[in-house]
């Protein structure tokens, strides 16, 4: 079996440990680290310790209410690979073990070969996911700047006439009264075609050195006097000495500011937003928001940065994140979102370091 490109960490669980000797011993030469338990409640309590990325467990002699560890171990490794191995004789018993969260069945004794199958296979299909999601961010960002500059001009003529308009009405009058509306109504166009430029990356960013450090703490501030919620306890642990990131820091502060103004809606009962900086290698810095808010909808995590995806925080047109993809794409960046083990989000925004 040829080198591990990425070593895995796998945990083999069972009473009979030659079931697995022949796929443990193959893994590990594969560059893999391979442990071996005797039982599933050691498999949970390793994976409460250390999340595995796979682990396998020989369910052809457990009861209906061992197989509810299968559950358990989901929760302690969400991101963990959960394989059920079987005997022939027990086969009939695949459909309950899925039931219970298994991610697939293989035959015991197990082979190493076809854990390895298993493993590739999900991850061919892992990358025509993210191949088909970006192409999908693509097709939207020019569709969304395509919109936006053809709204933006007829716009621009709209608020010309009523400003023309309102400075014609006396103060006194009621029409002065609906002009100025229809001018701040204007403004909320305004805004959202701002946002959908950022999105599609269609605004010209201006590369200047950018203290990372200072521009999360003004977005941190700015965000703390748009949203009314003092229940909000914010963290900062921010690395000293970044290295600046080539950028526009007015555009890096907005998108900062909305991933924080995300976090600060969702907990509408009180919480923690907790923000590090970091930097992650010679040529990256990273920035992190995690709250301790309710979990985003695995079914919507895919989606939360498309334009006018709204969760049901902000009460408004949906546009904070995907400005915020936006500017960080425009930027060379990537930012993305995932669900802690315990409760609340984690967005982490990746930007390459200027030089």
């Amino acid at each position: 079996m040829d080198r591990a490109v990425n070593s895995l960490n796998i945990i083999f669980a069972g009473p009979d440990a030659g079931s697995f000797s022949e796929a443990a011993d193959s893994l590990a030469e594969a560059g893999h680290k391979v442990q071996c338990v005797s039982n599933v409640f050691k498999a949970l309590t390793a994976n409460t310790r250390s999340p595995a990325d796979l682990t396998v467990i020989d369910a052809s002699g457990l009861d209906d209410q061992m197989l509810e560890v299968f559950e358990a171990l989901k929760e302690a490794a969400p991101e963990c690979v959960l394989l059920a191995a079987v005997t022939s004789a027990a086969r009939s018993r695949s459909a309950r073990v899925l039931n219970f969260g298994s991610d697939a069945i293989i035959g015991l004794p197990v082979s190493g070969d076809e854990i390895e199958a298993l493993l590739e296979k999900r991850r061919q299909a892992a990358k025509v996911e993210k191949a088909s999601v970006d192409d999908k961010f693509e097709w939207l960002g020019e569709f969304a700047g395509g919109v936006a500059h053809n709204i933006n001009n007829p716009l621009t003529t709209v608020v010309g006439y009523l400003q023309i308009l309102r400075s014609q009405a006396e103060d006194s009058d009621q029409m002065s009264d609906i002009l100025s509306v229809m001018l701040r109504e204007c403004d909320r166009i305004s805004e959202i075609v701002k946002r959908l430029l950022l999105f599609s990356g269609s605004n010209n960013v201006a590369l200047r050195p950018v203290d990372v450090n200072r521009a999360v703490e003004a977005a941190l501030l700015v965000a703390g006097t748009k949203d009314d919620n003092d229940n909000v306890e914010v963290k900062r642990s921010y690395q000293p000495g970044l290295p600046a990131v080539m950028g526009d820091e007015e555009a890096l502060k907005l998108a900062c500011e909305n991933i924080a103004l995300n976090a600060r809606k969702a907990m509408r009962n009180g919480g923690t937003l907790s923000v590090e900086t970091a930097q992650d290698g010679p040529g990256r810095v990273t920035v992190e928001f995690t709250d301790s808010g309710p979990s985003i909808p695995e079914e919507n995590l895919h989606k939360i940065f498309e334009p006018f995806y709204d969760g049901g925080n902000s009460g408004g047109p949906g546009l904070g994140l995907a400005a915020s993809y936006g500017i960080i794409k425009a930027h060379g960046g990537t930012i993305r979102a995932k669900n802690n083990k315990d409760k609340g989000a984690t967005f982490l925004i990746e930007l390459p370091a200027g030089t």
